[in-house]
Protein backbone atom coordinates (compact mmCIF):
# COMPACT_ATOMS: atom_id res chain seq x y z
CA UNK A 1 0.00 0.00 0.00
CA UNK A 2 1.22 3.46 -1.20
CA UNK A 3 2.65 5.66 2.12
CA UNK A 4 0.25 8.62 2.58
CA UNK A 5 2.64 11.45 3.16
CA UNK A 6 1.50 15.18 4.84
CA UNK A 7 2.45 18.50 3.09
CA UNK A 8 5.11 20.21 5.13
CA UNK A 9 2.83 23.20 6.35
CA UNK A 10 0.16 20.38 7.79
CA UNK A 11 3.09 18.28 9.53
CA UNK A 12 4.64 21.04 10.93
CA UNK A 13 1.36 21.85 12.82
CA UNK A 14 0.63 18.40 14.26
CA UNK A 15 4.16 17.74 15.18
CA UNK A 16 3.79 20.82 17.24
CA UNK A 17 0.26 19.64 18.26
CA UNK A 18 1.69 16.44 19.48
CA UNK A 19 4.41 18.22 21.50
CA UNK A 20 1.89 20.56 23.43
CA UNK A 21 -0.18 17.15 24.12
CA UNK A 22 3.06 15.99 25.69
CA UNK A 23 3.29 19.32 27.76
CA UNK A 24 -0.46 18.98 28.97
CA UNK A 25 0.54 15.82 30.51
CA UNK A 26 3.38 17.18 32.22
CA UNK A 27 1.33 19.62 33.40
CA UNK A 28 -1.23 17.49 34.81
CA UNK A 29 1.43 15.34 36.43
CA UNK A 30 2.88 18.42 37.92
CA UNK A 31 -0.08 19.59 39.32
CA UNK A 32 -1.51 16.84 40.68
CA UNK A 33 1.34 14.47 41.56
CA UNK A 34 2.01 14.53 45.38
CA UNK A 35 6.13 14.22 46.18
CA UNK A 36 8.83 17.14 45.90
CA UNK A 37 10.69 14.67 43.37
CA UNK A 38 7.67 15.46 41.00
CA UNK A 39 6.49 18.90 41.16
CA UNK A 40 9.65 20.45 42.50
CA UNK A 41 12.53 18.59 40.61
CA UNK A 42 11.05 17.76 38.13
CA UNK A 43 12.19 13.89 38.07
CA UNK A 44 9.86 12.57 35.06
CA UNK A 45 8.96 12.36 31.53
CA UNK A 46 5.62 12.35 29.24
CA UNK A 47 5.85 10.96 26.12
CA UNK A 48 3.06 9.81 22.96
CA UNK A 49 4.21 6.77 21.43
CA UNK A 50 2.90 5.28 18.40
CA UNK A 51 1.05 2.01 18.46
CA UNK A 52 4.11 0.32 17.38
CA UNK A 53 5.88 1.57 20.85
CA UNK A 54 7.83 4.27 18.92
CA UNK A 55 8.05 8.13 20.38
CA UNK A 56 7.05 10.77 18.59
CA UNK A 57 6.99 13.46 20.58
CA UNK A 58 8.04 14.13 24.25
CA UNK A 59 7.66 16.78 26.78
CA UNK A 60 10.00 19.63 27.10
CA UNK A 61 10.64 19.08 30.71
CA UNK A 62 10.91 15.22 30.00
CA UNK A 63 13.73 14.01 31.53
CA UNK A 64 16.47 12.58 28.65
CA UNK A 65 16.83 9.44 29.30
CA UNK A 66 13.43 8.79 30.54
CA UNK A 67 11.96 9.59 26.90
CA UNK A 68 14.16 6.83 25.99
CA UNK A 69 13.23 4.05 28.34
CA UNK A 70 9.49 4.25 28.36
CA UNK A 71 9.33 3.50 24.53
CA UNK A 72 11.63 0.23 24.71
CA UNK A 73 8.81 -0.75 27.75
CA UNK A 74 5.75 -0.35 25.78
CA UNK A 75 7.25 -2.41 23.12
CA UNK A 76 7.44 -5.19 25.77
CA UNK A 77 3.84 -4.82 26.55
CA UNK A 78 2.96 -5.76 22.53
CA UNK A 79 5.48 -8.67 22.95
CA UNK A 80 4.00 -9.91 26.54
CA UNK A 81 0.00 -9.21 26.15
CA UNK A 82 -0.33 -9.00 22.46
CA UNK A 83 -1.90 -6.53 20.78
CA UNK A 84 -5.11 -8.41 20.44
CA UNK A 85 -5.20 -8.04 24.43
CA UNK A 86 -4.61 -4.99 25.07
CA UNK A 87 -7.99 -3.55 25.61
CA UNK A 88 -10.20 0.15 26.48
CA UNK A 89 -9.31 1.20 29.70
CA UNK A 90 -6.63 -0.72 30.35
CA UNK A 91 -2.78 0.74 32.01
CA UNK A 92 0.03 -0.81 32.82
CA UNK A 93 2.27 -0.30 35.22
CA UNK A 94 6.15 -1.12 35.82
CA UNK A 95 9.24 -0.07 38.15
CA UNK A 96 11.78 -3.43 36.80
CA UNK A 97 14.95 -1.44 36.61
CA UNK A 98 16.18 -3.68 33.71
CA UNK A 99 13.14 -2.84 31.53
CA UNK A 100 12.51 0.82 32.68
CA UNK A 101 14.77 3.59 33.80
CA UNK A 102 17.42 1.78 35.93
CA UNK A 103 16.38 1.85 39.33
CA UNK A 104 13.03 1.06 41.18
CA UNK A 105 11.99 4.39 42.54
CA UNK A 106 11.18 5.12 39.13
CA UNK A 107 7.86 3.65 38.33
CA UNK A 108 6.02 4.04 34.38
CA UNK A 109 2.66 4.05 33.74
CA UNK A 110 1.32 3.62 30.30
CA UNK A 111 -1.91 3.68 28.50
CA UNK A 112 -3.03 2.89 25.36
CA UNK A 113 -5.55 4.73 23.31
CA UNK A 114 -8.00 3.37 20.49
CA UNK A 115 -10.39 4.68 18.04
CA UNK A 116 -12.88 2.74 16.42
CA UNK A 117 -11.77 -0.06 18.25
CA UNK A 118 -8.33 -0.34 16.71
CA UNK A 119 -5.19 0.81 18.89
CA UNK A 120 -3.63 3.63 17.96
CA UNK A 121 -0.79 4.78 20.62
CA UNK A 122 -0.15 4.77 23.97
CA UNK A 123 0.45 7.97 26.09
CA UNK A 124 3.05 7.25 29.03
CA UNK A 125 5.04 9.03 32.32
CA UNK A 126 7.84 7.84 34.29
CA UNK A 127 8.49 9.54 38.02
CA UNK A 128 10.78 9.56 40.75
CA UNK A 129 8.44 8.10 43.42
CA UNK A 130 9.13 9.48 47.17
CA UNK A 131 9.83 5.72 48.04
CA UNK A 132 10.04 1.94 46.94
CA UNK A 133 10.90 0.26 50.91
CA UNK A 134 14.36 -1.02 51.01
CA UNK A 135 17.33 -0.20 52.88
CA UNK A 136 17.85 3.28 53.46
CA UNK A 137 21.65 2.66 53.81
CA UNK A 138 21.84 2.32 49.88
CA UNK A 139 25.74 1.92 50.47
CA UNK A 140 25.62 -1.11 51.94
CA UNK A 141 23.39 -3.67 49.78
CA UNK A 142 24.53 -6.38 47.89
CA UNK A 143 21.63 -6.84 45.36
CA UNK A 144 18.18 -5.44 44.00
CA UNK A 145 16.42 -7.58 46.65
CA UNK A 146 17.53 -4.75 49.00
CA UNK A 147 16.57 -2.18 47.31
CA UNK A 148 12.87 -2.17 47.80
CA UNK A 149 9.73 -2.69 45.79
CA UNK A 150 9.62 -4.35 42.38
CA UNK A 151 6.44 -3.90 40.21
CA UNK A 152 6.42 -6.30 37.02
CA UNK A 153 4.80 -5.49 33.77
CA UNK A 154 0.79 -5.48 35.03
CA UNK A 155 -2.22 -4.12 34.42
CA UNK A 156 -3.34 -1.23 36.83
CA UNK A 157 -6.37 -1.01 35.30
CA UNK A 158 -8.13 -3.80 33.35
CA UNK A 159 -10.71 -2.58 30.75
CA UNK A 160 -11.45 0.27 33.21
CA UNK A 161 -11.07 -1.80 36.43
CA UNK A 162 -9.01 -0.41 38.51
CA UNK A 163 -6.36 -3.82 40.47
CA UNK A 164 -7.04 -2.64 43.96
CA UNK A 165 -5.00 -5.83 44.67
CA UNK A 166 -2.01 -4.37 42.87
CA UNK A 167 -2.40 -0.61 44.92
CA UNK A 168 -2.74 -2.45 48.06
CA UNK A 169 0.62 -4.41 47.60
CA UNK A 170 2.62 -1.13 46.96
CA UNK A 171 0.82 0.92 49.81
CA UNK A 172 1.91 -2.09 52.22
CA UNK A 173 5.89 -2.40 51.10
CA UNK A 174 6.64 1.61 50.82
CA UNK A 175 6.85 3.86 53.91
CA UNK A 176 4.61 6.63 52.21
CA UNK A 177 2.06 4.99 50.87
CA UNK A 178 -0.28 8.18 50.55
CA UNK A 179 2.26 9.72 48.95
CA UNK A 180 3.37 6.61 46.65
CA UNK A 181 -0.40 5.69 45.43
CA UNK A 182 -1.47 9.69 44.66
CA UNK A 183 1.83 10.17 42.35
CA UNK A 184 0.61 6.82 40.71
CA UNK A 185 -2.89 8.17 40.17
CA UNK A 186 -0.97 11.25 38.93
CA UNK A 187 0.38 9.51 36.14
CA UNK A 188 -2.74 7.45 35.23
CA UNK A 189 -3.93 10.95 35.04
CA UNK A 190 -1.82 12.81 33.07
CA UNK A 191 -1.77 9.43 30.25
CA UNK A 192 -5.46 10.13 30.46
CA UNK A 193 -5.09 13.85 29.45
CA UNK A 194 -2.51 12.47 26.78
CA UNK A 195 -4.69 10.46 24.99
CA UNK A 196 -7.94 12.49 25.29
CA UNK A 197 -6.08 15.40 23.42
CA UNK A 198 -4.49 12.35 21.26
CA UNK A 199 -7.90 11.25 19.96
CA UNK A 200 -8.98 14.98 19.81
CA UNK A 201 -6.48 15.58 17.43
CA UNK A 202 -6.83 13.08 15.08
CA UNK A 203 -10.92 13.54 15.28
CA UNK A 204 -10.00 17.46 14.33
CA UNK A 205 -8.05 16.88 11.34
CA UNK A 206 -10.16 13.46 10.00
CA UNK A 207 -7.04 11.60 10.50
CA UNK A 208 -8.02 7.53 11.16
CA UNK A 209 -4.75 6.65 13.27
CA UNK A 210 -0.93 8.34 14.05
CA UNK A 211 0.65 6.00 11.91
CA UNK A 212 1.07 8.22 8.78
CA UNK A 213 1.87 11.42 11.09
CA UNK A 214 4.34 9.13 12.80
CA UNK A 215 5.72 7.67 9.82
CA UNK A 216 6.41 11.17 8.45
CA UNK A 217 8.21 12.63 11.46
CA UNK A 218 10.12 9.83 12.30
CA UNK A 219 11.45 9.50 8.96
CA UNK A 220 12.45 13.39 8.48
CA UNK A 221 13.75 13.19 11.90
CA UNK A 222 16.03 9.83 10.57
CA UNK A 223 17.23 11.41 7.33
CA UNK A 224 18.17 14.49 9.67
CA UNK A 225 20.54 12.55 11.79
CA UNK A 226 21.86 10.55 8.88
CA UNK A 227 22.51 14.03 7.42
CA UNK A 228 24.32 15.33 10.54
CA UNK A 229 26.46 11.74 11.57
CA UNK A 230 27.16 11.70 7.39
CA UNK A 231 28.78 15.23 7.81
CA UNK A 232 31.81 13.70 10.06
CA UNK A 233 34.73 12.37 8.67
CA UNK A 234 34.81 7.84 8.53
CA UNK A 235 36.75 6.71 11.76
CA UNK A 236 37.07 6.06 15.35
CA UNK A 237 36.99 8.18 18.33
CA UNK A 238 37.99 7.02 21.73
CA UNK A 239 37.62 8.11 25.17
CA UNK A 240 38.29 6.50 28.45
CA UNK A 241 36.88 7.93 31.60
CA UNK A 242 37.81 7.08 35.48
CA UNK A 243 35.50 6.33 37.56
CA UNK A 244 36.70 6.66 41.55
CA UNK A 245 33.07 6.23 43.07
CA UNK A 246 34.02 3.45 45.73
CA UNK A 247 37.28 2.63 47.45
CA UNK A 248 39.00 1.71 44.61
CA UNK A 249 39.08 3.00 40.55
CA UNK A 250 36.79 2.42 37.51
CA UNK A 251 36.61 2.64 34.39
CA UNK A 252 34.59 3.39 31.34
CA UNK A 253 36.16 2.60 28.10
CA UNK A 254 34.39 4.09 24.85
CA UNK A 255 34.58 3.68 21.45
CA UNK A 256 32.66 5.56 18.91
CA UNK A 257 32.66 4.90 15.27
CA UNK A 258 31.80 6.96 12.55
CA UNK A 259 30.52 4.50 9.34
CA UNK A 260 28.95 6.76 6.73
CA UNK A 261 25.36 7.65 8.02
CA UNK A 262 25.68 5.44 11.65
CA UNK A 263 27.20 5.89 14.55
CA UNK A 264 28.12 2.62 16.37
CA UNK A 265 29.27 3.13 20.33
CA UNK A 266 30.59 0.36 22.34
CA UNK A 267 31.39 0.19 25.97
CA UNK A 268 34.25 -2.76 25.65
CA UNK A 269 36.98 -2.95 28.51
CA UNK A 270 34.39 -1.21 30.94
CA UNK A 271 34.82 -2.28 34.68
CA UNK A 272 32.83 -5.23 35.99
CA UNK A 273 29.67 -4.77 37.59
CA UNK A 274 30.22 -4.57 41.62
CA UNK A 275 28.73 -6.12 44.29
CA UNK A 276 28.03 -3.46 46.57
CA UNK A 277 27.52 0.34 46.33
CA UNK A 278 24.48 0.22 44.18
CA UNK A 279 26.33 2.26 41.40
CA UNK A 280 25.44 -0.75 38.80
CA UNK A 281 23.51 0.70 35.98
CA UNK A 282 21.21 -1.15 33.62
CA UNK A 283 21.37 -0.94 29.87
CA UNK A 284 18.22 0.52 29.35
CA UNK A 285 19.58 3.84 31.71
CA UNK A 286 22.99 3.60 29.43
CA UNK A 287 21.38 3.62 26.22
CA UNK A 288 19.09 6.68 26.77
CA UNK A 289 22.47 8.36 27.93
CA UNK A 290 24.40 7.83 25.08
CA UNK A 291 21.42 8.50 23.24
CA UNK A 292 20.90 11.88 24.77
CA UNK A 293 24.29 12.64 24.54
CA UNK A 294 24.32 11.71 20.43
CA UNK A 295 21.23 13.73 20.08
CA UNK A 296 22.50 16.59 22.05
CA UNK A 297 25.60 17.04 20.14
CA UNK A 298 24.51 16.43 16.40
CA UNK A 299 20.65 17.40 16.07
CA UNK A 300 19.64 19.34 19.03
CA UNK A 301 17.54 21.52 17.04
CA UNK A 302 15.22 18.54 16.20
CA UNK A 303 12.61 17.56 18.41
CA UNK A 304 13.58 14.11 19.58
CA UNK A 305 11.71 11.09 18.38
CA UNK A 306 12.49 7.81 17.80
CA UNK A 307 13.54 8.49 14.51
CA UNK A 308 16.53 10.56 15.48
CA UNK A 309 17.70 7.39 16.83
CA UNK A 310 17.57 4.70 14.20
CA UNK A 311 21.02 5.61 12.93
CA UNK A 312 22.67 4.72 16.90
CA UNK A 313 23.88 1.40 17.72
CA UNK A 314 25.27 0.86 21.34
CA UNK A 315 26.39 -1.96 23.05
CA UNK A 316 27.98 -3.07 26.47
CA UNK A 317 29.26 -6.41 27.15
CA UNK A 318 26.84 -8.33 29.86
CA UNK A 319 28.19 -8.24 32.97
CA UNK A 320 30.37 -4.73 33.22
CA UNK A 321 29.09 -2.05 35.01
CA UNK A 322 26.97 -0.03 32.57
CA UNK A 323 25.10 -3.72 31.23
CA UNK A 324 24.53 -4.98 34.96
CA UNK A 325 23.18 -8.37 35.14
CA UNK A 326 20.12 -9.13 37.34
CA UNK A 327 20.09 -9.09 40.76
CA UNK A 328 22.76 -6.77 40.99
CA UNK A 329 22.26 -3.44 43.07
CA UNK A 330 21.11 -0.29 40.65
CA UNK A 331 19.78 2.62 43.56
CA UNK A 332 22.79 5.05 42.98
CA UNK A 333 23.28 4.32 39.18
CA UNK A 334 23.13 7.70 38.52
CA UNK A 335 26.64 8.50 39.96
CA UNK A 336 28.37 5.94 37.16
CA UNK A 337 25.35 6.49 34.53
CA UNK A 338 26.04 10.38 34.50
CA UNK A 339 29.74 9.51 33.26
CA UNK A 340 28.52 8.47 29.90
CA UNK A 341 27.64 11.42 28.67
CA UNK A 342 30.68 12.58 29.41
CA UNK A 343 32.40 9.23 28.03
CA UNK A 344 30.70 10.01 24.91
CA UNK A 345 31.53 13.74 24.93
CA UNK A 346 35.33 13.06 24.65
CA UNK A 347 35.53 10.71 22.26
CA UNK A 348 32.96 13.38 19.86
CA UNK A 349 35.59 16.24 21.09
CA UNK A 350 38.21 15.01 18.72
CA UNK A 351 36.12 15.46 15.57
CA UNK A 352 33.34 17.88 16.78
CA UNK A 353 35.89 20.52 19.71
CA UNK A 354 33.36 23.34 19.10
CA UNK A 355 30.30 21.16 19.58
CA UNK A 356 30.85 19.74 22.60
CA UNK A 357 31.06 20.88 26.42
CA UNK A 358 33.58 20.07 29.09
CA UNK A 359 32.79 17.93 31.87
CA UNK A 360 29.88 18.99 34.11
CA UNK A 361 29.73 18.54 37.95
CA UNK A 362 27.42 16.15 38.98
CA UNK A 363 23.96 15.89 40.85
CA UNK A 364 24.23 15.49 44.51
CA UNK A 365 21.17 13.46 45.41
CA UNK A 366 20.18 13.77 49.65
CA UNK A 367 17.87 11.87 51.34
CA UNK A 368 16.33 12.49 54.38
CA UNK A 369 14.27 10.40 56.96
CA UNK A 370 12.97 11.87 60.48
CA UNK A 371 11.22 9.75 63.11
CA UNK A 372 9.07 12.37 65.43
CA UNK A 373 10.27 10.89 69.16
CA UNK A 374 5.85 11.15 70.27
CA UNK A 375 3.93 9.58 67.90
CA UNK A 376 6.85 7.47 65.88
CA UNK A 377 5.75 9.71 62.28
CA UNK A 378 7.75 9.90 59.48
CA UNK A 379 8.47 12.38 57.02
CA UNK A 380 10.80 12.28 54.20
CA UNK A 381 12.45 14.20 51.16
CA UNK A 382 14.84 14.20 48.23
CA UNK A 383 16.93 16.86 48.15
CA UNK A 384 18.57 17.10 44.34
CA UNK A 385 21.55 19.62 44.21
CA UNK A 386 23.40 20.59 41.21
CA UNK A 387 27.00 20.93 40.23
CA UNK A 388 28.63 23.11 37.86
CA UNK A 389 27.56 22.53 33.73
CA UNK A 390 30.68 22.18 31.69
CA UNK A 391 31.28 25.58 29.32
CA UNK A 392 31.97 25.24 25.66
CA UNK A 393 34.07 26.55 22.95
CA UNK A 394 31.28 29.61 23.03
CA UNK A 395 30.23 30.26 26.25
CA UNK A 396 30.77 29.79 30.17
CA UNK A 397 29.01 26.76 31.71
CA UNK A 398 25.67 27.37 34.12
CA UNK A 399 26.21 27.00 37.60
CA UNK A 400 24.71 24.39 39.69
CA UNK A 401 22.43 22.84 37.29
CA UNK A 402 21.97 19.12 36.45
CA UNK A 403 23.87 18.13 33.11
CA UNK A 404 22.80 15.81 31.67
CA UNK A 405 19.29 16.30 32.72
CA UNK A 406 16.40 18.78 33.35
CA UNK A 407 16.13 17.92 36.84
CA UNK A 408 15.65 20.94 39.20
CA UNK A 409 16.48 21.90 43.27
CA UNK A 410 13.76 21.61 45.44
CA UNK A 411 13.42 25.08 47.19
CA UNK A 412 14.51 25.62 50.32
CA UNK A 413 11.63 26.66 51.83
CA UNK A 414 9.44 23.38 50.29
CA UNK A 415 12.27 21.05 51.88
CA UNK A 416 12.24 22.84 55.42
CA UNK A 417 8.23 21.97 55.14
CA UNK A 418 8.44 18.46 54.16
CA UNK A 419 11.16 17.03 57.06
CA UNK A 420 12.34 18.67 60.19
CA UNK A 421 15.28 19.93 58.69
CA UNK A 422 17.17 23.67 59.11
CA UNK A 423 19.33 24.91 55.86
CA UNK A 424 22.14 26.49 57.29
CA UNK A 425 23.42 27.31 54.47
CA UNK A 426 23.48 27.37 50.40
CA UNK A 427 26.17 29.29 48.72
CA UNK A 428 28.05 29.75 45.08
CA UNK A 429 31.67 28.06 46.02
CA UNK A 430 33.99 30.53 44.79
CA UNK A 431 37.02 29.94 42.50
CA UNK A 432 35.55 26.26 41.96
CA UNK A 433 34.26 26.38 38.33
CA UNK A 434 37.32 25.19 35.73
CA UNK A 435 39.50 27.95 34.59
CA UNK A 436 39.12 28.79 30.87
CA UNK A 437 38.80 31.22 27.88
CA UNK A 438 35.05 30.05 28.89
CA UNK A 439 35.03 29.55 32.83
CA UNK A 440 33.28 26.47 33.89
CA UNK A 441 30.19 26.51 36.01
CA UNK A 442 30.29 26.97 39.78
CA UNK A 443 29.42 24.39 42.47
CA UNK A 444 27.14 24.85 45.61
CA UNK A 445 27.88 24.24 49.00
CA UNK A 446 24.57 23.33 51.37
CA UNK A 447 25.03 22.08 55.45
CA UNK A 448 22.10 21.29 57.18
CA UNK A 449 21.14 20.44 60.42
CA UNK A 450 17.49 19.35 62.56
CA UNK A 451 15.18 21.78 63.24
CA UNK A 452 15.87 23.66 66.53
CA UNK A 453 13.41 22.10 68.70
CA UNK A 454 12.35 18.70 67.01
CA UNK A 455 11.65 15.87 69.37
CA UNK A 456 13.31 13.18 67.26
CA UNK A 457 15.91 12.12 65.26
CA UNK A 458 16.47 12.30 61.04
CA UNK A 459 19.18 10.22 59.06
CA UNK A 460 21.00 12.00 55.81
CA UNK A 461 21.81 9.92 52.86
CA UNK A 462 24.19 11.55 50.72
CA UNK A 463 24.98 10.78 47.86
CA UNK A 464 27.57 12.77 45.64
CA UNK A 465 29.23 11.87 42.18
CA UNK A 466 32.92 12.93 41.35
CA UNK A 467 34.61 13.28 44.84
CA UNK A 468 37.93 11.84 43.70
CA UNK A 469 37.97 12.45 39.67
CA UNK A 470 36.84 16.19 39.14
CA UNK A 471 34.88 16.98 35.64
CA UNK A 472 37.19 17.69 32.88
CA UNK A 473 38.22 20.75 31.33
CA UNK A 474 38.93 20.78 27.62
CA UNK A 475 41.11 22.60 25.10
CA UNK A 476 43.19 23.60 27.44
CA UNK A 477 40.76 23.93 30.09
CA UNK A 478 40.95 23.12 33.70
CA UNK A 479 38.87 20.66 35.23
CA UNK A 480 36.28 21.67 37.72
CA UNK A 481 36.37 21.12 42.02
CA UNK A 482 35.60 17.93 42.79
CA UNK A 483 32.55 17.15 45.09
CA UNK A 484 33.07 16.76 49.31
CA UNK A 485 30.85 15.39 51.96
CA UNK A 486 31.25 16.95 55.51
CA UNK A 487 29.88 15.95 58.86
CA UNK A 488 30.41 18.38 61.73
CA UNK A 489 32.10 20.83 59.21
CA UNK A 490 34.85 17.82 58.59
CA UNK A 491 35.04 16.34 54.76
CA UNK A 492 34.59 12.85 55.11
CA UNK A 493 37.74 10.34 54.26
CA UNK A 494 38.01 7.88 51.28
CA UNK A 495 36.73 5.13 53.11
CA UNK A 496 34.14 7.01 55.22
CA UNK A 497 31.93 8.03 52.13
CA UNK A 498 32.06 4.59 51.32
CA UNK A 499 31.16 3.19 54.55
CA UNK A 500 28.89 5.37 55.92
CA UNK A 501 27.69 8.45 53.61
CA UNK A 502 24.77 7.04 53.21
CA UNK A 503 23.36 6.82 56.85
CA UNK A 504 24.32 9.75 58.56
CA UNK A 505 22.78 10.42 61.59
CA UNK A 506 21.21 14.18 62.85
CA UNK A 507 20.25 13.63 66.71
CA UNK A 508 20.73 17.14 67.67
CA UNK A 509 20.92 20.64 67.05
CA UNK A 510 24.85 21.02 67.06
CA UNK A 511 25.46 18.30 64.65
CA UNK A 512 25.11 18.92 60.80
CA UNK A 513 25.28 17.38 57.42
CA UNK A 514 27.11 18.84 54.67
CA UNK A 515 28.25 18.83 50.80
CA UNK A 516 29.88 20.15 47.74
CA UNK A 517 28.99 19.58 44.73
CA UNK A 518 31.60 19.40 42.24
CA UNK A 519 32.07 22.48 39.38
CA UNK A 520 31.71 22.79 35.70
CA UNK A 521 35.34 22.04 33.65
CA UNK A 522 36.72 24.94 31.61
CA UNK A 523 37.03 25.25 28.19
CA UNK A 524 40.05 26.55 26.13
CA UNK A 525 43.54 28.33 28.15
CA UNK A 526 42.67 30.40 30.82
CA UNK A 527 45.27 33.47 29.73
CA UNK A 528 43.33 33.67 26.72
CA UNK A 529 40.07 34.69 28.35
CA UNK A 530 39.10 38.17 28.27
CA UNK A 531 40.34 40.51 31.25
CA UNK A 532 37.30 42.50 31.51
CA UNK A 533 35.43 38.71 31.98
CA UNK A 534 37.97 38.14 34.64
CA UNK A 535 37.50 41.22 36.72
CA UNK A 536 33.66 40.92 35.99
CA UNK A 537 33.84 37.34 37.87
CA UNK A 538 35.92 39.20 40.35
CA UNK A 539 33.74 41.43 41.21
CA UNK A 540 30.54 39.07 41.47
CA UNK A 541 32.89 36.94 43.77
CA UNK A 542 32.92 33.93 41.54
CA UNK A 543 36.87 34.11 41.38
CA UNK A 544 39.02 35.11 43.71
CA UNK A 545 41.61 38.25 43.16
CA UNK A 546 44.31 35.53 43.44
CA UNK A 547 43.04 32.83 40.81
CA UNK A 548 42.45 35.70 38.20
CA UNK A 549 46.33 36.79 38.70
CA UNK A 550 47.58 32.86 39.36
CA UNK A 551 45.81 31.14 36.81
CA UNK A 552 44.03 33.64 34.62
CA UNK A 553 47.16 36.16 34.71
CA UNK A 554 45.25 39.26 35.02
CA UNK A 555 46.08 41.85 37.77
CA UNK A 556 43.16 43.97 39.43
CA UNK A 557 43.70 46.82 42.01
CA UNK A 558 42.89 45.01 44.99
CA UNK A 559 40.70 48.23 45.97
CA UNK A 560 39.05 49.45 42.86
CA UNK A 561 39.54 45.87 40.88
CA UNK A 562 40.50 47.95 37.72
CA UNK A 563 43.52 45.91 35.27
CA UNK A 564 46.25 46.83 35.20
CA UNK A 565 46.92 46.17 31.61
CA UNK A 566 50.90 46.41 31.49
CA UNK A 567 51.03 43.97 34.34
CA UNK A 568 48.30 41.92 33.18
CA UNK A 569 50.36 41.62 29.66
CA UNK A 570 53.57 40.14 32.04
CA UNK A 571 51.64 38.27 33.97
CA UNK A 572 50.63 36.14 31.15
CA UNK A 573 53.80 36.52 28.93
CA UNK A 574 55.37 34.14 32.20
CA UNK A 575 52.09 31.57 32.48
Amino acid sequence: MAKTRIDPLTLEILWQRLITVADQMSTTLARTAFSTTITASNDYGCVVIDADAQCIAHAHRSLPIFNRTMPYTTSLILKRFGRENILPGDVFISNDPWENAGHNPDITVITPFFKGGALVGFAASIAHHADVGGAVDTNQVRDSYEEGLLIPLIKLYDAGMINQTALDFIAANVRLPTAVIGDIHAQAAANQTGAERCLALLDEYGLPDLRALSTEIQDRSERAMRAAIAALPDGVYRSQVVVDELDQPLQLVCTLEVRGSEIFIDFSGTSPQQPRGAINVTFTFTHGQISYALKATLLPDVPGNDGCYRPIHASAPPGCILNARKPASVSQRHRIGAHIFGAVIQALAEVLPDSVIAGSGFLVSTRVFADAAADKSISHSYLFSAGGMGASARTNGISTVQVPALAGAVPVELFEITVPILTRCREFISDSGGAGRQRGGLAQRMELSLLPGYAGRATVSVHAAGQNVPPFGLRGGGGGAPAQILRDGVVLSRAEKVRIASALPLTDISATVGFETAAGGGYGPPTEREPASVQADVRDGLVSLERAADIYGVALDPDSLEIDANATTEMRRRL
